[in-house]
């Protein structure tokens, strides 16, 4: 095999051996990630949507239960009976018949239902037929036997003809049992739970005892292996083979949770190419990135061949012409000082001696073999110098690529976190005297999710060349210039200002210097960023601006910083839900250090929160 192939082959392999390394790790970390993260939301989303399901068929139940023991029934006369059948109507929207048997299953009262439609008087409200009544009236009386006194109890499901969500009995026992209040209660107000965002690739169902679909996307149930799970599980991660809604198999990736009480499970499915795609991308793109090198080490070891199999070609003519007897030989070569041309100088000066005094040829071999012993051992030593560097840049190539995908993760993790554990701790807030059992469970997803984001700083810290432990401890702050700390944070999240559409003006100011913990201000600054970002409408402007403002009483002068949205803006639930979090870690953090964040009052013509925090007067930063 020729030099400058096998320079070209060695190039190559030498650019994409750890190439293929790192994209093969990639690909599996990030494999294992997105799986594993995307199975943790799907077991949190079934488990939400069951415990939503549980509480609807609770408030039903309540109510239906409240309505039974308000009046004794069996004695009121038929006209009042009448009335209540109709109230009972009336109060609650899901219900389209009302059914008042005795303790033998026989009407006390004629059944309050829409015979025709009426849309001005009932708008919403199903009209009922003589089969639908009679389905109705087969499943009450299935259910009635099953009901203790002062009980109440749940019928399966069914699909009357016309109707795309199915309806249920639900009845209530007097506490005495001389009578029966039974409903068709309609499942619609559960759809709009299991209803599946745009562009979304997940679908969500509540399946019932037969694993049929009650509510939801039927594609991607795979109804006999939910059928299959033990009614004592109460969530499950599940795999396997599905039909999406063109009817092709598909690998599924799931999670089910139960509905207590009922029989019933919630299924959030996704296809697994789906959830996989990130990772197929990595994939792609370590491919192409090693293409690009493959092609460029080709191109480079081509040329460093050529520099180097010239004059070796060159140097390999002369020595054939001079063993033909061509004394004085001289061949060109480089003049950069290198071992190539001192070699050549060194032919050159053998065909001139052999060329000058054939008869000291003999004396002058040991000179030459020795100079060529020489010149080997410096080859040699200066490419074992050469592999002792490119080792050195290869472990520096490495370690850089490792610090800034740490760096990378770590940011790309902290938001989501943020998000979860400020959604944990408002829903927490609002259920603690609702549902103490269900805000416990939070608060364990609240220390978890705490943890996680311990675990992120630490990356962070990490893969910062200068890591530093940020505190919050007076006494071991610093002089922060304000002005300064901004412009960093810019530098670093301005660029998703520019991809959103969003142009951000700055205004410097003069003399805002705190005294504080510099990582603990700089990550307030982010958060309070991202919030503007995802209040931004594209096409408005984020001024930001600075002042010192005069001393109040009670305390010095103060610094402030002013961020203002100028522009169409959105600040709608789903938009500031997601962001309360980074707002109320930004409020501790500067609450932390005697300051406060001042946020715009509702209704006001401009968005514009505003830091203000003690002034240093001591010296600058």
């Amino acid at each position: 095999m020729r030099l400058r192939t096998r320079f070209v082959i060695l190039a190559v392999l030498a650019a994409l051996a750890p190439l293929a390394m790192l994209g093969l790790v990639a690909n599996h970390v990030a494999t294992t990630r997105v799986v594993a993260k995307v199975t943790e939301v799907q077991v949190r989303t079934s488990e939400a949507l069951a415990d939503h399901v549980t509480g609807w068929l609770r408030m039903q139940q309540e109510l239906l239960s409240r309505q039974a023991r308000t009046f004794d029934l069996a004695a009121l006369p038929d006209a009042e009976r009448n009335a209540f059948l109709r109230l009972v109507y009336q109060q609650n929207p899901e219900v389209h018949i009302v059914a008042l048997v005795d303790a033998n299953g026989a009407d006390l009262s004629p059944s309050f239902f829409l015979a025709r439609p009426e849309p001005a008087a009932r708008a919403g409200r199903d009209a009922v037929d003589d089969a639908r009544f009679q389905a109705f009236r087969d499943a009450l009386e299935r259910l009635r036997p099953g009901i203790a006194p002062g009980g109440i109890g749940i019928g399966q499901p069914y699909f009357p003809d016309g109707r795309a969500l199915p309806v249920m009995p639900l009845a209530a026992r007097s506490a005495a049992g001389d009578f029966v209040l039974g409903v068709e209660l309609d499942l619609t107000a559960l759809g709009v739970r299991f209803a599946r965002g745009e562009g979304s690739a997940e679908r969500l169902a509540l399946v019932g005892t037969q694993g049929q679909v009650l509510v939801g996307s039927p594609a991607l149930v795979d109804r006999a292996a939910v059928a299959a799970l033990p009614a004592d599980v109460l969530v499950e991660e599940l795999r396997y083979e599905g039909r999406d809604e063109d009817g092709a198999a598909v690998d599924v990736l799931a999670a089910s949770a139960a509905v207590p009480g009922t029989g019933w499970r919630v299924v959030v499915a996704e296809p697994l190419d789906t959830v996989l795609s990130a990772a197929t991308d990595i994939s792609f793109r370590t491919a192409y990135v090693a293409a690009v090198a493959m092609l460029l080490s080709a191109v480079l070891g081509i040329i460093f061949a050529s520099q180097i199999n010239t004059p070796v070609l060159a140097l390999r003519d002369g020595a054939l012409a001079v063993a033909e007897g061509d004394y004085g030989r001289q061949v060109p070569g480089p003049e950069d000082g290198g071992e190539l041309s001192e070699l050549t100088r060194a032919f050159n000066f053998m065909s001139r001696r052999l060329a000058h005094d054939r008869e000291v040829i003999a004396s002058k071999n040991q000179e030459i073999e020795a100079f060529n012993q020489e010149l080997q051992a410096r080859v040699e030593e200066r490419t074992r110098q050469l592999a002792e560097a490119q080792d050195r840049l290869v472990q520096s190539a490495r370690l850089a690529a490792v610090g800034e995908m740490g760096a990378g993760l770590a940011h790309e993790l902290n938001n989501p976190l943020a998000g979860i554990l400020g959604l944990t701790q408002v829903t927490r807030a609002r259920l603690q005297e609702k549902d103490p059992g269900l805000a416990a469970m939070l608060g364990e997803v609240e220390a978890q999710t705490v943890r996680c984001s311990e675990i992120v700083r630490r990356l962070q810290r990490f893969s910062r060349a200068d890591p530093t432990r940020a505190t919050l401890d007076p006494g071991e702050w610093s002089v922060v210039d304000l002005q300064r700390l901004l412009d960093e944070v810019l530098d670093l999240v301005g660029s998703t200002f520019h991809d959103r559409g969003v142009t951000v003006q700055r205004v410097p100011g003069e003399g805002l210097v705190v005294r504080g913990d510099r990582d603990s201000l700089a990550q307030a600054l982010v958060q309070l960023l991202a919030s503007l970002r995802a209040a931004a409408a594209p096409g408005s402007t984020v001024l930001l601006s600075g002042s010192l403002l005069p001393a109040q009483r009670g305390s010095g002068p103060q610094a402030g910083l002013s961020l203002r949205i100028d522009g169409p803006a959105r600040v709608g639930e789903d938009d500031w839900m997601a962001q309360g979090m980074g707002l109320w870690a930004s409020r501790q953090v500067l609450a932390a250090h005697g300051g406060r964040l001042v946020e715009p009052e509702e209704g006001a013509d401009r968005l514009e929160w505003r830091i203000v925090l003690p002034a240093f007067t001591g010296g600058a930063a």
